[in-house]
């Protein structure tokens, strides 16, 4: 495959999103265990009930990435479709289980998995979405993909796993320490959200037989796009788009986010003082986050953050470029950027 194929047409994020699930459905569809359910009513299908229609639709961000970038490469969407798949399976079990670490009792809107069932059968339903990520993938064979490209297919999902088993573990292990760094917290968001986000354009590429500089180009689009994701969601954590939403579980937390990350590491022994006086206790309460709000806009965190997520991107778009990808190959990564990062 060659970077500038012509294409006849650009999906939209819905459309590429409708095959995502179509894909999925194809995999969990014919598994009657309850424990198949718990996975559908984290994906969005269902209630706790088993009732379908549940009204608070899911992105499908990750598998979405892995068929743009199949698309950018010129390659089938159907080739791709079981890659999509595994990644976006993946995801779940990565959220699964952080809401179990974290305690978080919602995702989404509604109560997470193991607020439902409870931690062990959360664990569970996260491990049983990690084995069907694997077994997914091999669903690419059907497609005509060779066997050799489907194994290195796994071997790439199961890095990434890895990577992103090591960034939560990082995550959880910062929330515990006072002097953490931007660099590290880069490092962190490099393992725990880039990871995957690389896996899945890399796959997406890869699938379809692109060349090698082409499936780099879109690993490094990728990694650079969900560093800027997770900037994005912290922002969004500490400033909501809706001023007057109540603040998040994260922050009354003391979440290392990374504005405050930045703002600490920046701070003088004045500034840090007031820090701490936030900091030192158990629980924030709302008062509380709208002081660490006005200490961190006082430190230039917020717009810090803002010009990070904008360079990750120019980054990601540079990796496009540097390939050579034609206007219409790269229309479609930017399309995605920009609902990604809430363009």
């Amino acid at each position: 495959m060659r970077p500038d194929l012509p294409m006849t047409s650009i999906p939209t994020i819905a459309e590429l999103t409708e095959r995502v699930d179509a894909e999925l459905h194809t995999v969990l569809d014919s598994r009657r265990m309850p424990l198949y359910r718990m996975m559908s009513y984290h994906l969005g299908w269902e209630d706790a009930q088993g009732e379908p229609g549940y009204p608070g639709a899911r992105d499908r961000n990750h598998g979405v990435a892995c068929l743009v970038a199949c698309h950018g490469a010129g390659g089938d969407l159907d080739i791709a479709a079981p890659a999509a798949a595994s990644v976006e399976l993946t995801n779940g079990f990565s959220e699964v289980h952080d809401d179990v670490q974290g305690g978080n009792p919602q995702r989404f809107g509604r109560d997470a998995v193991w607020w439902t069932w409870g931690p062990a059968q959360a664990i569970n339903a996260g491990d049983g979405m990690h084995a069907l990520a694997r077994l997914a993938i091999f669903r690419l064979e059907e497609r005509g993909v060779p066997p050799e490209t489907t194994f290195g297919a796994v071997q790439t999902l199961d890095e990434a796993s890895l990577a992103l088993c090591e960034g939560r573990f990082q995550d959880l292990e910062a929330q515990e320490r006072i002097d953490l760094s931007v660099d590290a917290y880069m490092e962190m968001a490099a393992r725990k959200t880039g990871a995957l986000y690389a896996c899945a354009m890399r796959l997406g590429a890869m699938v379809v037989g692109a060349e090698d500089p082409v499936v780099d180009a879109m690993r490094l689009c990728g990694a650079s796009l969900g560093v800027a994701a997770q900037i994005r969601g912290d922002l969004s954590e500490l400033w909501p788009e809706d001023d007057d939403a109540a603040p998040s579980p994260e922050v009354l937390n003391k979440k290392k986010l990374l504005p405050v990350v930045y703002a600490v590491e920046k701070a003088n022994i004045h500034t840090k003082r007031r820090f701490g006086d936030i900091y030192f206790k158990r629980v924030l309460e709302p008062d509380d986050v709208t002081s660490l709000r006005q200490l961190l806009e006082e430190q230039g965190a917020r717009d810090y953050c803002r010009g990070l997520v904008a360079r990750r991107r120019e980054e990601a778009a540079g990796a496009l470029d540097a390939a050579g990808f034609s206007a219409d190959g790269a229309a479609v990564v930017e399309s995605f950027a920009g609902a990604l990062l809430g363009d």
